[in-house]
């Protein structure tokens, strides 16, 4: 087993970070990565496995604290009461500026995502923000007798593919480098715009 020397494995996620945000996931070298870090190939592959473990080992944490957040909120407005659910609409619109002040907070890690990893890296973070927000809808509802457009095929896919439109468009304030307060901005834009097709598919009251 190589001797773990103290420091060096901060000094290689340091070095991996540059090369990827400079050359993208498969262009960068664990040979440029290792000689920048004064440590040697074998050690990093020692440590994370692969390039695609040590590229993990920047951004994992992040993602989860997203996901982890992200299906927190939408638990606490889960377990209201049914007759206390009808501002569903204004609860999600409203969580939309703590999301996107997370990805801010954390914006080197979310720009290696978006603009430095591998396709399917990306892709299944988004999947997996999907997949809460889908369930969470349909239970909502089922929950409020809304659930014909979650019940027929047409109607599932049409919340698959709204909520994969919406998260995906967030993720562009970050691949078009706005500022935070313009990220913002935009994204408030955005969930006004999705509220709107949302208030209609549900038949709920637009505002």
């Amino acid at each position: 087993m190589a001797k773990r020397i103290e420091g060096v494995s901060d000094e290689v996620l340091r070095c991996a970070r540059e090369e990827f945000m400079e050359m993208g996931f498969q262009e960068s070298s664990m040979r440029v990565i290792a000689a920048k870090a004064n440590t040697s190939t074998g050690s990093i592959y020692t440590r994370y496995g692969d390039k695609s473990g040590l590229f993990h080992a920047l951004i994992d944490e992040t993602v989860n604290g997203l996901l982890k957040g992200f299906e927190a909120v939408q638990a606490v407005f889960d377990d209201r009461p049914v007759e206390s659910k009808s501002d569903a609409l204004d609860y999600a619109s409203d969580q939309v500026v703590g999301m996107v002040n997370y990805l801010y907070d954390h914006l080197d890690d979310f720009r290696l995502l978006t603009r430095c990893s591998d396709k399917d890296c990306y892709e299944r973070m988004i999947d997996r923000l999907i997949d809460v927000d889908v369930k969470y809808t349909f239970r909502f509802m089922q929950c409020t007798g809304r659930s014909a457009l979650a019940d027929s095929q047409t109607g599932a896919l049409m919340v698959h593919m709204l909520s994969n439109a919406f998260y995906s468009g967030l993720f562009e304030t970050i691949r078009h480098e706005l500022s935070r307060e313009d990220a913002i901005a935009y994204a408030l834009r955005l969930r006004r715009f999705f509220r709107m097709g949302w208030a209609d598919l549900l038949g709920m009251e637009k505002g």
